[in-house]
């Protein structure tokens, strides 16, 4: 029987149908597009990520390694855990609860031992202090009484002051660990219970400033003093403004300096003029124009080196093989100065000399721009390279 025959219902009934059929039909072809753009769009996205990650690799600061250690310790290596505390404030006995199943109490306990270490609730110390203010029987002059624990003589409506310790610990917070001053207040407030305002620290480290400096002139003294000192320089930020941070060190003394100014007058004002030691640096133009002694730093150049080697293939790597070469042949000379005769060491010492010097002649006018500035710069420098 066709759609042109039987009742009226059943032509309905087949017409419903193809029309049914017709509309699956249009749904499943219509999917088939949606499943091949689909796909199409995960093949592109996974091209892209493929790209990124090839260029990412060339800013990977670690090398890739073929077959890395697994994370962790090593087997063997001993358990590392608190120590049990040698003195034990307050003991506190445990009751045992209930069995869940059986609403029962525990029998034949055993006690066993933890430790808590904990932070004690602090509570702020007032202090007060009685000042007798009077005056002098003979001159009439002013006579006001000093304890040692006070930290200032500020009386009336100044005479609420934070103690030494508040001082301190805002000044570690401030210094050590890079803290603002408002928070610094704001801790001391939800930690000691201690209210006081941001400018508080700022005042103190101000007065702090001038009571540190006999022991920083003394400092200075002691640096000066020195056989051998090590310069150097970085960036620093003094809120907005760009500074540096100096620093001179020997093997006693170590100062520090922020300046804004990164020329030769911030060393000569810390060396003075009379520093008859000598002053080790890097390659920095700023030292050449100081009356001294001068050395330069190997380290630098070995530095220098490494990231020149690293930007260029494996095969143009012969020149600075030579000279790290050279250079750490010197530096293992010079650690070795006071087992060798005087006539072996200087013997060794001017083979060394000789060495540089032939690098120096062999690569002053090499075809490599950066090969002909580092000789240009060893040999500007010559004399300073070996003062180790």
């Amino acid at each position: 029987m066709d759609g042109t025959t039987g009742c009226e219902g059943c032509r309905e009934r087949n017409r419903e149908i193809e029309q049914v059929r017709g509309e699956v039909e249009r749904l499943r072809q219509q999917l088939e597009q949606l499943q091949k753009q689909f796909e199409q769009q995960q093949q592109t996205t996974e091209a892209q990520q493929r790209a990124g990650n090839r260029q990412a690799a060339k800013f990977r600061r670690r090398k890739h390694v073929e077959n890395p250690q697994s994370p962790g310790r090593k087997k063997g290596t001993a358990a590392t855990h608190r120590k049990t505390p040698m003195k034990v404030d307050r003991e506190v006995d445990v009751p045992v609860g209930l069995c869940s199943e059986c609403d029962l109490p525990a029998v034949d306990n055993v006690y066993h031992q933890q430790f808590q270490t904990d932070i004690p609730p602090v509570e702020p110390v007032t202090t007060q202090f009685n000042v007798p203010v009077g005056n002098c029987a003979r001159c009439g002059a002013r006579i006001q009484g000093r304890h040692p624990d006070q930290t200032s003589d500020a009386l009336g409506a100044a005479a609420n002051q934070l103690g030494p310790r508040a001082h301190a610990r805002g000044f570690q917070l401030k210094h050590d660990f890079g803290m603002s001053v408002a928070k610094v207040s704001r801790f001391l407030l939800d930690n000691f219970r201690l209210s006081c305002a941001a400018s508080t620290f700022i005042r103190s480290a101000q007065r702090f400033v001038h009571k540190a400096e006999p022991s920083y002139d003394g400092l200075l003294d002691l640096l000066r003093g020195e056989h051998v000192v090590h310069a150097d320089e970085t960036g620093w930020r003094i809120g907005r403004v760009n500074a540096w941070l100096w620093v001179f060190s020997s093997p006693d003394v170590t100062i520090y300096r922020i300046d804004r100014s990164r020329g030769h007058e911030v060393p000569q004002m810390i060396l003075g003029t009379d520093f008859e030691g000598v002053l080790i640096s890097d390659g920095a133009a700023t030292y050449d124009p100081l009356p001294y002694l001068s050395g330069r730093c190997v380290g630098h150049i070995l530095a220098r080196i490494s990231k020149l080697k690293e930007a260029r293939p494996e095969p143009s790597h012969l020149e600075f093989d030579w000279l790290s070469e050279i250079l750490q042949d010197a530096m293992h000379l010079g650690s070795r100065r006071f087992e060798l005769t005087p006539t072996g060491y200087g013997r060794l010492l001017r083979k060394a000399e000789r060495n540089l010097d032939q690098w120096i002649d062999s690569n002053e006018f090499h075809e490599d721009a950066d090969i002909r500035r580092l000789a240009k710069h060893l040999k500007q420098h010559r004399h300073e390279w070996f003062m180790f």
